[in-house]
């Protein structure tokens, strides 16, 4: 079953990718997965998943935080198809 990810997650994705290299590297390298890792969904889970564009230099670190847990909604940092 495909699943399509919201803006609000793929902005939390991304605040996350922003954050931590090690899961912007999984995310490059097998994004799927690493959304699916991440939103805690079932491995069997198709997901679609987009580009992750480059930080913008006006977000701070703990703006990023707020994201990422899903307390600021990220729905502003639209998703960019692939």
């Amino acid at each position: 079953m495909a699943r399509q990810i919201t803006a609000s997650e793929w902005g939390r994705i991304i605040a996350h990718a922003w954050i931590d290299p090690t899961f912007a590297h999984e995310l490059s390298t097998d994004p799927a997965k690493a959304a699916r890792s991440f939103l805690e969904l079932d491995p069997n889970t198709e997901v679609h998943v987009f580009e992750v564009p480059a930080r913008p230099a006006d977000l701070s670190h703990p703006q990023l935080e707020d994201i990422r847990s899903g307390k600021t909604a990220g729905a502003f940092l639209a998703p960019y198809s692939c």
